[in-house]
């Protein structure tokens, strides 16, 4: 298959991550926010998160293995419309059990979906042009983050959460249709070599990579289970709390775009860079009390985040043996897993049992832990 058609086929892959991923993230970022009308505390909140990741790291490592060993697209295609089903399933919650319940299917259809895409994007793409690829899947999946929880979060403001949940089933139904008529046939993406001879000892030299990925995916953790929750304890509706994650998201995207520069700059640097913005915003967060106050650590965070994401996939995928790339996107998606279930169900403890302000000091410290372990990264020999 020539260069042309790869890049054909991709344009449509990067519109069903759009889809999907709006309706995934928005549901993730807006169910704390639901959580909180049924009476849930911290620690719930917590909870809720943790449940949910810790499916998700156990699948990632699953998917993985399984994109290495079967077809991919077709596997995608599957993991999509297990994404639509869970969206459906969440339109019948009306308790924390439930919510708990229906939280673990999402952090299925997430692992799974998250994995599959990366691999497909990475495998797809023309093998110079990886890094472009990889920015522009960044780009897809962080475009429906910045769209989704505005329109999601006035969605459920002015019509109910049913109807929410209803929506997002139906921009993942336009994914799988999409996927199905558009990619399905066009490519075959099945590994031919031998699997006795890949294993994960080959990953060896990224343990630093993965390791600098920790400190960030705490900090994620609570980002995206503990602070939509805490901005409506202290009264922001679900439109502001909408709003705030979309230019948090927004600026995340804008900072995707320059992922290439940002590659050319150096990782070190750009890790170090994105520590001090991720530490500043937690240490901001502090003080949150209105829009404002909780606007301006929010896109410091965006910042941080923004340049953390897509520097290490790059980092990662560039030193991947391609028949374990399935594998090394899924002990990727495995790490961001581990630290999104320990951050919500720590950080959900500590904030019920001291308070949020604590919570957050200590995160300051944790963002800048960043800083030690991509030194210690990037003066590994390239594998």
């Amino acid at each position: 298959m020539d260069d042309a058609e790869r890049r054909s086929i991709l344009k449509v892959l990067y519109v069903t991550i759009f889809l999907t991923a709006t309706g995934l993230g928005t549901t993730t970022f807006l169910l704390p926010v639901y959580a909180e009308t049924l009476g849930a505390s911290y620690t719930d909140l917590g909870l809720i998160g943790a449940v949910g990741n810790v499916v998700y790291t156990a699948l990632t490592l699953i998917c993985g293995y399984m994109l290495d060993r079967y077809e991919k697209v077709s596997l995608y295609l599957v993991f999509t419309g297990i994404g639509m089903a869970t969206m459906a399933l969440f339109s019948f919650v009306s308790s924390i059990p439930q919510i708990l319940a229906v939280r673990a299917l999402l952090g299925l259809a997430s692992a799974t979906f998250w994995v599959a895409a990366s691999t497909l994007t990475a495998q797809i793409s023309p093998r110079e042009e990886l890094t472009q690829s990889l920015g522009r899947y960044n780009l897809a999946w962080i475009a429906g983050f910045t769209i989704g929880p505005y329109v999601g979060g006035l969605v459920s403001s002015l019509y109910g959460y049913t109807l929410f949940f209803y929506s997002q089933a139906a921009l993942i139904t336009v994914s799988l249709v999409l996927g199905l008529m558009r990619i399905r046939g066009r490519i075959e993406l099945l590994n031919v070599s031998s699997h006795g001879r890949a294993t994960l000892g080959e990953l060896r030299p990224l343990t630093l990579a993965y390791l600098t990925l920790i400190p960030f995916t705490l900090v994620l953790g609570i980002y995206m289970a503990i602070i939509p929750g805490h901005m409506k304890v202290v009264g922001l509706t679900a439109a502001i709390i909408g709003l705030l994650l979309t230019v948090t998201n927004g600026v995340r995207g804008l900072v995707f775009l320059n992922v290439q520069q940002l590659v050319k700059w150096g990782a070190w640097r750009s890790m170090f860079t994105a520590s001090l913005f991720m530490a500043a915003s937690m240490f901001l967060v502090r003080s949150g009390g209105d829009a404002m106050s909780f606007g301006i650590p929010l896109v410091f965070y965006g910042i941080g985040s923004g340049i953390m994401t897509p520097v290490a996939l790059d980092f990662i995928s560039k030193r991947t043996p391609e028949r374990l790339r399935g594998t090394a996107m899924g002990v990727h998606e495995a790490i961001y897993g581990i630290g999104m279930c320990l951050g919500p169900l720590i950080g959900g403890a500590i904030a019920d049992s001291y308070s949020a302000h604590t919570l957050y000091t200590i995160l300051v410290g944790v963002a800048l832990l960043i800083m030690p372990f991509a030194y210690l990264m990037t003066r590994e020999p390239k594998p």
